[in-house]
């Protein structure tokens, strides 16, 4: 964040692969997804920025409603240099019916001006439900109260917010305003290893420390956040999130005494606090088995791990990236 948009200098157009091979990727991998699809406003006339648009949109509705959930806008007033940049957003919404991820809020550089930028969002109608704003963190209390009554809701990544040293998100203040909260791991470039149980229990310590005060982030509360709160803020709670009838049969299987995690004088709480990836023996997705002791069931996972030690160390080299 420099003097309100991307370091990186931003408005580079990417090209039309750019936005869709992610949703690919998840295809392949056979992991449900809401695709979240960049705007690029700043490039192009309004008509080709809704065109752009509705290019990935028709790209992720061809595939298997089954995988591909639905689509996103990922909104960008955040480094966006148009006045009329959540105008803009709140149009596409509108026209193409999807909701909006916007990243908003999150890094410690220019806080003022960025929440200046919420202005931008309330004036144009955005504060609604189908709005969840990412990371979140640099908020007033005047900001947390208009996104809750307007029905917006926010999207929680407390292990990438300290690696990054971002700052903690007011969550329990979220939460007792009403607002919908869900907790994703954002990225494995900024989280590492994609471990639902870490990023649990570093919220739920965060939180605590923070407020000084253990019952404002209870095992119970932060388990629910990462499974039925997910997939509720981005409307696909119909679907998933939960073990109903109905629904599609997604779960895990732990065995809390390989390793030994003691007695489970409370089971739920056990589950958040003890257990890990170490005792994750089976992931089940739609009731078929896709991995079973760590190891994937995916015909493409030996290609995938080719590909990732070679390819990222190779373009590591082009570029000159020290890693």
């Amino acid at each position: 964040m420099v003097d309100g948009k991307r370091a990186d200098g931003g408005g580079i157009l990417r090209d039309h692969a750019w936005h869709t091979r992610q949703a690919d990727g998840c295809l392949d991998a056979g992991l449900r997804f809401v695709d979240s699809i960049a705007l690029d406003a700043t490039v192009g006339t309004d008509d080709e920025i809704f065109a752009r648009f509705e290019a990935s949109l028709d790209h992720v509705l061809a595939m298997d409603p089954d995988i591909a959930l639905g689509a996103s806008i990922m909104g960008q007033v955040q480094w966006s240099t148009r006045p009329d940049a959540a105008e803009i957003e709140v149009a596409v919404m509108d026209r193409f019916g999807v909701t909006n991820q916007a990243h908003f809020l999150e890094t410690y550089e220019a806080i003022e001006h960025q929440q200046t930028k919420f202005q931008l969002y309330k004036n144009a109608g955005a504060l609604r439900p189908g709005m969840m704003f990412g990371h979140f963190i640099q908020t007033t209390p005047e900001i947390i109260a208009d996104a809750a009554a307007g029905g917006a809701a926010m999207s929680w990544q407390p292990a990438s917010n300290g690696r990054l040293a971002s700052g903690v998100a007011h969550v329990p203040e979220m939460l007792d305003l009403g607002m919908k909260v869900g907790m994703g791991l954002d990225d494995q470039a900024c989280t590492d290893v994609a471990d639902p149980w870490q990023n649990m229990r570093m919220g739920m310590f965060m939180q605590r420390a923070r407020t000084h005060d253990p019952l404002s982030m209870m095992p119970e509360r932060v388990l629910r956040l990462h499974t039925l709160g997910g997939a509720e803020i981005m409307g696909v709670d119909d679907r998933v999130g939960s073990l109903e009838v109905g629904k599609f049969a997604d779960f895990v299987v732990v065995d809390p005494r390989l390793p030994d995690v003691g007695p489970l004088w409370n089971p739920v709480r056990s589950y958040v606090l003890a257990c890990g990836l170490r005792n994750l023996k089976q992931v089940y997705v739609g009731g078929k088995l896709v991995n079973e002791n760590g190891v994937s069931t995916n015909p493409l996972a030996a290609e995938a791990s080719h590909v990732l030690h070679t390819e990222l160390p190779a373009l590591a080299d082009e570029f000159g990236v020290i890693l």
